[in-house]
């Protein structure tokens, strides 16, 4: 890699990494700091727990889940990171690498974690968080200008992004030092560490409870002492280092340690007054899609119509046509016209190897009964304990009838073939790393279609109008047959699972450059670009995948 003022090459030896500057070794770095996975949507894509390892996560009203304990060298630790629970709703903290991973593992739901305090730009901080980004639904990040500045910088580089695209992937909120922000009822206030590069703590409060995190931070009384008295740092700052930001009264208190002078010597700790030393549902209706976008006003009427229920393992999570049902804490496996999630039935459109219908936090059923005349043989099931909030018949169809762009995509979703759609979302690479909630909005806005043979889709020189999954129809272009130099591979029709897409020529209002037809009929899902860039909107992983692509298969 060139730059203005010399080049850096990275050499693979196999084991390790060389890095060199300007054709100098400058370090090695051994494999297992590579956290190489050979299939970038694994790392992207939350993977389905097993059916029958189903597990759920009770958070807590105010605490903390802590992810990794280790520095950014420790071959058998993870690095330090952790979920700050606020009523049940979470925020990541300078989130370990593949996170995403273990807390799928351990039942806890990505939805009840909508946030990420990026504490500064050390890669053992922030690249968790960037994963984060990219994964199914937009997060708000919590940060400084300076800090969001510095990362932005850093992972354009790094992913070959523009700023303004990397930017429109979540949602920044600029904090300032000392004044609270208010989540879930709390507040969080932030103050500046004394680290090697900008980074900053925080205190965050709840019902008269407090925790403390120090983030990295150099906290040793004589030793910013000897700063102030070089003049390196003022006396003011001096004098809140040691009783303002990382060391302060609280029920909790988390303190990084390490090697001075860029993090906290243990023993600096350890002289510490024993009196530091001791150591909600409408969040829920906002992060289900059907929800997210009414109004406050709007809210309020739908908790005056919500009640909430609890089913035992193994009991019938209540009977169809009679309620909308949101899960708000455990799994429900869900069965709809004779598609099962039981093991002891082979399924050909697996997702990421478990049954597709595990419903868990803020996943929703029962809506399309609800609001349409079509009658499914469906139930559900309680895998584990679980709570359900849910909406009568008759409060559903009050709700959504002054909504009828939402309803009709409800409606639009309950006449979909449910073993057609499935096996074409399953069979495409990006769509079948989907979690329940994400495939959910991808069927409301998926239009099913029966072509036949050599129908005309898309013709050529008309707008771009809509994508096409394929079912299991086959598609090809016109056009390419007459192509000079055309590969076999290039003539191979599009089958089950491809989706033919261009997000670029639906932004600009481009035309179509070729004319696409059945070479056999069958299913075809379209989905309206003004849908899909919703979706993509909602969803920057997915939106990752197709923006320089024209073809998903």
């Amino acid at each position: 890699m060139a730059f203005d003022d010399g080049t850096i090459e990275v050499i693979d030896r196999g084991a390790e990494y060389d890095v060199r500057v300007d054709d100098e070794l400058v370090a090695t770095v051994p494999d297992w700091l590579s956290s190489a996975i050979a299939d970038p949507p694994h790392i992207l894509m939350p993977m389905a727990t097993a059916v029958g390892d189903a597990i759920d996560f009770e958070a807590p009203q105010f605490g903390i889940t802590v992810l990794g304990a280790a520095d950014g060298f420790t071959a058998a630790g993870t690095t330090a990171g952790f979920i700050l629970w606020m009523r049940g709703r979470g925020i990541l903290v300078d989130p370990p690498a593949h996170s995403a991973h273990y807390l799928r593992r351990n039942g806890i739901s990505s939805r009840k974690i909508t946030h990420v305090i990026l504490t500064h730009c050390h890669a053992d901080h922030d690249a968790g968080t960037f994963q984060k980004i990219l994964l199914e639904q937009r997060v708000t990040v919590l940060t400084t200008r300076t800090i969001m500045a510095a990362f932005v910088r850093k992972y354009a580089l790094i992913s070959e992004m523009n700023y303004d695209f990397l930017q429109r992937l979540f949602c920044f909120h600029s904090v300032k030092i000392g004044e609270p922000v208010h989540f879930q009822g709390g507040s969080i206030k932030f103050f500046y560490s004394l680290h090697a590069l900008p980074c900053i703590g925080f205190r965050a409060e709840l019902a008269g409870k407090s925790i403390v995190y120090s983030s990295d931070t150099y906290y040793d009384p004589d030793g910013l002492a000897a700063l102030q008295q070089r003049g390196i740092i003022s006396a003011e700052r001096c004098a809140s280092l040691c009783t303002d930001c990382s060391v302060q009264q609280a029920d909790l208190l988390l303190h990084e340690a390490g090697i001075a002078p860029i993090h906290t010597p243990f023993d600096a700790l350890a002289k510490l007054p024993d009196n530091i030393k001791r150591f909600a549902i409408a969040a829920i209706l906002l992060v289900t899609d059907i929800f997210r976008k009414f109004d406050v006003e709007s809210i309020v009427d739908v908790l005056s119509v919500i009640t909430t229920r609890s089913y035992s393992a193994g009991e019938p999570a209540g009977d169809e046509g009679r309620f909308l049902r949101i899960v708000k804490a455990g799994i429900v496996m869900y069965e709809r016209d004779g598609a099962r999630p039981s093991p002891l039935r082979h399924c050909d459109y697996l997702i990421n190897g478990a049954r597709p219908f595990e419903l868990r936090y803020c996943d929703y059923f029962g809506e399309g009964e609800l609001l349409t005349d079509a009658t499914h043989a469906a139930s559900a099931t309680a895998a584990t304990r679980v709570e359900v909030l849910e909406i009568e018949r008759g409060d559903v169809q009050y709700l959504f009838r002054r909504r009828p762009n939402l309803m009709a995509r409800i409606q639009q979703r309950a006449k979909l073939s449910y073993d057609a759609s499935w096996a074409a979302i399953g069979a495409n690479s990006v769509f079948s790393g989907f979690s329940m909630a994400q495939v959910t909005q991808l069927q409301s806005v998926m239009r099913q279609h029966e072509v036949g043979e050599g129908e005309v889709i898309w013709r050529k020189g008309d707008e771009v109008l809509d994508v096409v999954l394929v079912g299991d129809a086959r598609l090809a272009y016109r056009e390419l047959a007459d192509v000079r130099g055309a590969t076999r591979e290039d003539l191979e029709p599009f089958g089950p699972g491809a989706l033919l897409v261009n997000v670029y020529a639906l932004e600009n209002r481009l035309r179509h450059e070729l004319t696409l037809t059945a070479e056999r009929a069958g299913t075809i899902f379209h989905v309206i670009g003004e849908d899909l860039l919703d979706f993509l909107d909602n969803n920057p992983g997915a939106f990752i995948w197709m923006r320089d692509t024209l073809v998903v298969c």
